[in-house]
């Protein structure tokens, strides 16, 4: 071991950063969380098909002789574990991971660089292969029950070395890259990137195993910490200001009020999502939707998955309308149904299913990617949403394009509906689609026509359509938060991850 590592001590930036980083990894460990239980099981491979997954958590069992969609396989979470916690919680957990990911990154990228601009590196590169033996003996002594000297730890001993290298350098980067193949925008554009983790279903099972070993990296710690040379370890880490030398008992009262203020913030934080969910939502939007749209706004969609590559039974969302107008229209091959398009346009237009067929064919065989988790592969074909907007020539005050659907029981007496910029909208793979694999599209999977926006989150993907109103502000659409689930279960507006 490098003689000099016994004079790293621990500056007081250090400190700092540590704070910061507890402070983090418990808010993403909660709202982790939060979002797996809308889809409570992990697999292997991007087809999700029932019964293939290789975990999964509560003990919902879904029916064999009826339609159920994901949102049916959602678990309730105690907000002891998550936040916000309880049922369908979605939203303001996918606010909360998306408010805290970028200080996490950024505290991790500031002690990164400083470790190497103070020389505080050698505080976690081992220097010497000597390193290995002397970890498997500190395991050893462990094993035993039996503490190390304090000598042994330089500052850290030989297996906590390895061990913080791991977590800074292998783990860390794993969940931010896995994390990432979680956006549709970015594995939409580079389709080779989630083939790194065997698919997005391969990518999101990794990071569920990250999650899983930095919840023990934690707990590990901070049994360490307390079992382990309790006293001097508190006294060196809380003597903020100069150096070690704080009576134990204050730099135990520093300890505790630190905790105390991260415990406070987690159950203040908690209890203010839950009982003001809108006010929550609205401020962090202010953050959160312009990092989404800085970072996947511009991407446009570039996949071509192989036909054989069709998933054989891709999971649902929503239930087909049930209202008159619907079934009758369904009865006769949906031959009297019209897509109305609108609002601020110079050629308001009104196409029948006969009229969208006769346009310029366009199939895509991509992967859909549902916002509570699931995917699925399928080969769409329609007419691209700018063939539309060209033949209705949206007027320049038109800055939204709104998608509205039939009416459906889960949503009645509203119906659902989504809003999008005009540039959102221009990409080649962005589709009015009225097939599926070949085959007129099935009343689940939104017959006669839905809107297919690779670069986003199945939930942005509007089916059953009746008409597509522009108009120039969100202010004329619902409550003005961007679409239904928007304004009825406070999600975000992007939807790009």
């Amino acid at each position: 071991m490098d003689p000099t590592t016994t004079e790293l001590g621990f500056p007081v930036w250090l400190r700092i950063n540590h704070f910061i980083n507890l402070f983090c990894i418990f808010l993403l460990i909660r709202s982790g969380l939060q979002i797996l239980a809308d889809h409570p099981k992990l697999y292997w491979n991007d087809h999700c098909r029932p019964g293939n997954e290789w975990v999964k958590f509560g003990k919902k069992k879904m029916p064999t002789n009826r339609l159920f969609t994901s949102m049916d396989e959602a678990e309730d979470v105690s907000p002891v574990f998550a936040i916000p916690g309880g049922h369908h919680n979605l939203g303001a957990g996918r606010h909360w991971h998306f408010l805290i990911v970028p200080l996490w990154i950024l505290n991790g990228l500031c002690y990164v660089g400083l470790l190497f601009a103070t020389g505080q590196w050698r505080r976690l590169i081992p220097t010497s292969w000597s390193i290995f033996p002397e970890a498997w003996n500190s395991l050893l002594t462990f094993a035993s029950l039996t503490v190390p000297p304090e000598s042994s730890f330089h500052p850290y001993d030989p297996l906590q070395q390895l061990v913080y290298t791991a977590v800074v350098f292998l783990l860390g980067p794993l969940m931010i890259a896995t994390g990432l193949s979680q956006s549709p925008a970015l594995i939409a554009r580079y389709p080779w990137y989630p083939r790194i983790f065997g698919g997005r279903q391969g990518a999101r099972s990794l990071h569920f195993i990250g999650l899983m070993l930095l919840i023990f990296y934690v707990l590990s710690h901070l049994t360490m910490v307390i079992l382990v040379h309790f006293p001097r370890d508190v006294e060196t880490m809380f003597s903020m200001f100069g150096p070690p030398g704080l009576l134990s008992v204050a730099a135990f009262l520093s300890a505790s009020l630190a905790l105390l203020a991260v415990i406070g913030f987690h159950i203040a934080a908690t209890l203010y999502t839950r009982r003001h969910p809108r006010s929550f939502q609205e401020h962090a939007a202010k953050i959160v939707e312009p990092l989404m749209r800085f970072f996947f706004g511009k991407l446009r969609s570039r996949q071509h998955f192989d036909r054989q590559n069709v998933t054989a039974m891709h999971h649902v969302n929503g239930y087909p309308p049930e209202n008159g107008d619907y079934r009758r229209m369904a009865e006769t091959g949906f031959h009297d149904w019209r897509l109305r398009i609108g609002g601020l346009v110079e050629q308001p237009l009104e196409l029948s299913l006969n009229d969208l067929q006769q346009m310029p064919k366009h199939e895509q065989t991509v992967r859909h990617n549902c916002i509570q988790g699931w995917t699925g592969i399928a080969t769409w074909a329609g007419v691209e949403v700018r063939e539309v907007l060209q033949r209705c020539h949206p007027k320049l005050e038109a800055k939204w394009i709104v998608f509205h659907a039939f009416v459906q029981d889960e949503y009645a007496p509203d119906h659902y509906y989504e809003a999008f910029t005009l540039e959102e909208v221009k990409g080649p793979q962005t589709i009015l689609a009225y097939e599926m694999n070949g085959r007129p599209l099935p009343f689940e999977h939104g017959a006669p026509c839905r809107l297919r926006l690779e670069t986003k989150v199945g939930y942005k993907m509007v089916k059953y359509l009746t008409h597509i109103d522009l108009v120039a502000s969100l202010d004329q659409v619902g409550f003005g938060y961007g679409g239904y689930r928007e304004d009825h279960q406070f999600y975000g507006k992007v939807g790009s991850i």
